[in-house]
């Protein structure tokens, strides 16, 4: 290759396009070759080598799957194309049936969907089938189509009516295989909602750990074999685990790190397919991307969770506080407004965090603590420091096992600004003051944020010539120092 690329990578097959077409392949020839190249050299199993070499995504895939068939409503999606490509590893076994089909997708035999490891955990049956047709003949492309043509009934006039249906049973009786039971299962939940909420009393680096050997063992059962519905579960448990894992990454800093974790999380959604476990990975991806520098972004992150309506098992104030918070780093009065409005609206002020999404479901001091910030950025600082005087109180009513202790903090750094905006020096001092007097290199990295944006306002012009304000700046230029990681 001219450059280096991810072997397999759609880059990869362009060049590789290329290449043949300038050693004088014809166009029709190319995707074979490209189908041969990528299982030979790269090692891509031959189902996901034949749709790469098509260049269809799993979603178009199934689509034609369903228009050779000659009902676009028929029962084919790209989740089940995925799991006939994981095979024979985990996944589900492709009848010889649907291995037809696809090869009159992807212009091939259905013979050349099948590898050697594939063959030997083929059925009997199957193998015959295989080894009956000794000189297949690739099968080509169909035609895009405008609408349905009339139901085909050529895929199976090939085959014995007798052989119609007559694996039926043992493919049913491979749904009740399985590598995990509901005591694994309910250990993994019982360990998310402990660590969930230990969050707020435990060191993060701690939690993060604990997290990371919850995912692996769920990776780890999700290669084997499980019952639909067990499967689903440690694809729940794998999105709220690596969801969770991304925020308090962001805690700490680790913005990279979180992306990749919130990029994995929505992964695992995908395949779920559960509004709930969406609604945990726009939250944590709308956090992420705030204190990362995004506002913009978090806002419309959040705005999309909220389109996920689970009930009453998340509420939507945390989305609407962060998409109110996203809004206000650019100072889009208007949209902060109208989201504050919002949760004003469906605010409980004795709705506390608890229940299987303690994590995520955040308490009433946090709460108005993001309202009060978003009114800050957006000149409102009286509507800020009413919020911040609530946020407050509500964190002082907690017991202590429920309090996340950055709050005291950041609730007294902002307050700070607050009284700075309306002139009030001594009183943004008296807020400030206790909050340096801490080890501040144990906080999270927001903290740590929030001091140096104080500095950079205690600095401006308006304070610049009083003694109060240079000396507490300086204060907190050396506590933030101080706390570099």
């Amino acid at each position: 290759m001219s450059r280096q690329v991810k072997p397999g990578s759609k880059p990869y097959r362009a060049q590789l396009r290329d290449r043949l077409a300038a050693l004088g392949f014809p166009e029709e020839a190319i995707p074979a070759k490209v189908a041969e190249n990528l299982i030979v050299e790269c090692g891509v199993p031959p189902r996901t080598a034949w749709r790469l070499a098509s260049e269809l995504s799993l979603d178009v895939a199934a689509h034609q799957y369903n228009a050779v068939t000659g009902d676009p409503r028929a029962g084919m999606r790209g989740t089940r194309i995925w799991e006939y490509e994981q095979w024979p590893d985990r996944g589900v076994r492709p009848t010889v049936a649907a291995l037809r089909v696809l090869a009159q997708v992807y212009g091939t035999s259905w013979k050349s969907l099948l590898g050697l490891r594939d063959l030997e955990q083929l059925p009997a049956k199957d193998l015959a089938e295989y080894h009956a047709e000794a000189e297949p003949v690739a099968a080509q492309p169909p035609e895009p189509v405008a609408s349905p043509p009339a139901r085909a009934v050529a895929l199976v006039e090939t085959r014995p009516e007798e052989e119609i249906g007559a694996g039926a049973l043992d493919d049913a009786i491979l749904l009740t295989k399985t590598n995990v039971d509901d005591a694994q299962l309910d250990d993994l939940w019982a360990d998310l909602d402990f660590l969930g909420g230990a969050y707020t009393r435990t060191a993060p680096q701690s939690i993060l750990g604990q997290l990371a050997v919850i995912e692996e063992r769920a990776s780890a059962l999700l290669k084997g074999r499980q019952r639909p519905k067990q499967a689903q579960d440690l694809l729940l448990i794998g999105a709220k685990s690596t969801a969770m894992m991304a925020w308090i990454a962001g805690d700490l800093g680790r913005y990279r790190l979180s992306r990749e974790l919130n990029s994995a999380a929505w992964l695992y959604t995908q395949y779920a397919d559960d509004f709930l476990a969406r609604r945990w990975v726009r939250t944590s991806q709308a956090r992420v991307a705030f204190w990362a520098g995004n506002g913009v972004e978090s806002a419309k992150l959040a705005a999309d969770g909220l389109n996920y309506h689970v009930g009453g098992r998340l509420t939507d104030a945390p989305l609407i506080l962060a998409e109110a918070r996203g809004w206000s780093s650019v100072q889009a009065e208007p949209q902060v407004l109208d989201a504050i409005a919002r949760w004003t609206t469906i605010e409980n002020p004795d709705l506390g965090a608890g229940g299987d999404d303690a994590f995520f479901n955040i308490t009433k001091d946090r709460r108005h603590y993001m309202a009060g910030t978003s009114l800050l950025s957006v000149g409102q600082a009286s509507a800020a420091l009413r919020e911040f005087t609530t946020a407050r109180e509500a964190y002082e009513k907690l017991s202590l096992e429920h309090r996340w202790e950055a709050m005291d903090p950041m609730i007294r750094i902002d307050t700070g600004r607050a009284h700075l905006r309306l002139d009030d020096l001594d009183g943004a001092a008296a807020q400030v003051e206790p909050v340096l007097a801490t080890d501040v290199g144990k906080q999270p990295d927001m903290v740590r944020a929030m001091l140096k944006i104080l500095a950079a306002e205690l600095a401006g012009p308006r304070w610049r010539s009083a003694a109060t304000a240079r000396n507490l700046a300086e204060a907190v230029l050396d506590a933030h120092a101080s706390a570099r990681p």
